[in-house]
């Protein structure tokens, strides 16, 4: 008979050391594959705030002679647009993503977002167009930046799931990059005419379209599969990422641990569906998830690096580089810095060193880079005068941009992709769909925010909107130090037991495992 013991310690894993088969390419095809959701995110991001500065953009949509004013509401509006529409696909995404599955659900949010950016092409100076394009297209990043770091979480072993789930970021990053030079690749190749500005918008078209395409040549998620459709689907594709046998002990282990967390899920709250999710969401341990979820996910928005993403040609001209040509590269290096550190960062760093002391740290760095951008910026103001004379740059507003691109390493080495694979990996199974969805709308609810105030705190507060990016940096260390524990290694399923919810457990044989099944399906 199998003996009942308690588990409430996240130590408890399985003995069953991790083959080497399982470090195979499979997952990290899954993981690219999937991660064209995040190109798309990062290169809408990166490409607007250059492209509503160029001239044939401004002629096409009738704001050459603007005033400052109305450029500032075009600017907040285009961009913030973007974020309205993220922020219902993020919680669309959810029950869709439970219902038909992680991937049908992917194919869909790649077809949403390609019928966004067509509109964006064929804008052609309809403001409105333009408008409702950016609102559908933000519903398939939104969804995309759900779904993508939550369907590579389930897919992954667990000694490699921060890097797997880390390429999710580094998407966003090479996305972000290709944004940050795409204009100046059009301004010094292209004649200025209205197809600079489509070239930029088109160019969404290309991860839109192989996230659709890739997705029908990926499997589903097997935890998806435990709960919703059968055990013996899950483990066929889970012996196939593997690259193990289906009746491997690895593979029984890591089929026992799911169907076993989704029974006993099942049977902390009563009752199926929404409501019930809601429940159990409810629960303290549970609770206090969610809530660190979406605390990671404020500081990583107050961190301010979207500020400088949507902002950045305003940005450097604040701190003394002006013309198109300087700001357009420093912000292409810009672009480039991001994506060489993140690729360390999510590639080498952080299933070493773990969560936490990457948060810390790139906290700390991150924090003296804005105090000092602040200090400049109050100190050695861009006067009239001196924003005229752009053949000379103080040597002060050169030390400053390379403060930016500190800035920019340390970020991309803590709150650019930790938070994604923190929230992918500390929640049940049946509420982590929902939670997941509340964590990326907090995320584009925030961005939302930042896109909407950035403009005006640059025109207003100047120096103190650096200041405001550098106190919530400076406070962030301690949340993180006192708050969030290290996910570090663990199972999806070992997660429980770190955040206080002790899970019966059963003591089984290989065989008794292997006839587990789950009878309750919602």
């Amino acid at each position: 008979m199998p003996r009942m013991r308690a588990i409430n310690m996240p130590q408890m894993a399985s003995t069953i050391p991790t083959p080497k088969e399982v470090f195979n390419y499979r997952v990290y095809i899954l993981a690219l594959i999937s991660s064209m959701g995040a190109i798309l995110f990062g290169y809408d991001l990166a490409f607007i705030g250059t492209t509503i500065t160029l001239k044939p953009f401004l002629k096409d949509f009738g704001l050459e002679s603007a005033k400052k004013t109305t450029l500032n509401a075009f600017s907040a509006n285009i961009v913030s647009l973007l974020q309205a529409g993220c922020f219902f696909g993020a919680l669309a995404a959810a029950p869709l993503g439970d219902k038909f599955g992680r991937k049908i659900t992917l194919i869909l949010t790649g077809i949403i977002f390609c019928i966004g950016s067509i509109m964006q092409v064929a804008s052609m100076g309809n403001i409105a167009v333009m408008f409702v394009g950016r609102a559908v297209g933000g519903l398939g990043v939104g969804a995309a930046s759900m779904l993508v770091p939550l369907y590579i979480a389930e897919a992954s072993p667990p000694s490699i799931r921060g890097r797997l789930v880390g390429i999710y970021e580094i998407g966003v990053q090479c996305g972000t990059c290709i944004g940050f030079w795409i204009n100046y690749g059009v301004s010094q190749n292209i004649a200025p005419t209205s197809a600079q500005r489509r070239i930029s918008f088109a160019v969404q078209l290309i991860p839109g379209g192989l996230l659709t395409i890739g997705m029908l040549l990926l499997s589903e998620s097997p935890r998806w599969l435990v709960r919703f459709r059968s055990r013996e689907a899950a483990i066929k594709v889970l012996a196939e990422l593997r690259n193990l046998p289906t009746d491997h002990e690895y593979i029984i282990e890591e089929v026992f641990a799911i169907t076993d967390q989704v029974e006993q899920e099942r049977h902390a709250v009563e009752g199926k569906g929404f409501l019930a999710e809601l429940r159990e969401v409810a629960l303290p341990g549970n609770r206090r998830r969610l809530i660190l979820g979406v605390m990671i996910f404020v500081f990583m928005q107050m961190a301010g690096s979207n500020a400088i993403n949507y902002y950045s040609p305003r940005i450097f001209a604040s701190i003394g580089l002006k013309g198109q040509n300087t700001t357009l590269i420093s912000t292409g290096i810009y672009g480039l810095v991001r994506f060489v550190a993140v690729c360390i960062a999510m590639y080498w760093v952080v299933d070493r060193f773990g969560r936490r002391k990457m948060l810390i740290g790139g906290s700390m760095v991150a924090a003296i880079a804005m105090w000092f951008i602040g200090a400049y910026v109050k100190l050695s103001p861009i006067t009239t005068t001196s924003a005229s004379n752009t053949s000379k740059i103080r040597a002060g507003g050169y030390a400053t941009a390379t403060m930016i691109y500190i800035y920019a390493v340390a970020f991309c080495f803590s709150w650019a992709g930790v938070p994604w694979i923190y929230a992918s990996e500390i929640f049940p199974l049946r509420i982590r769909s929902v939670c997941i969805a509340i964590c990326s709308a907090t995320h584009w609810l925030m961005n939302f925010v930042i896109a909407r105030s950035v403009p005006y705190m640059l025109s207003n507060i100047g120096f103190g909107t650096y200041f405001v990016f550098a106190t919530c940096l400076t406070i962030a260390i301690p949340f993180v130090f006192f708050f969030i524990p290290e996910t570090k290694g663990l199972s999806l399923e070992e997660t429980d037991a770190l955040f206080g919810v002790g899970v019966a457990r059963v003591e089984m044989t290989d065989e008794e495992k292997g006839r587990i099944q789950v009878v309750h399906r919602e």
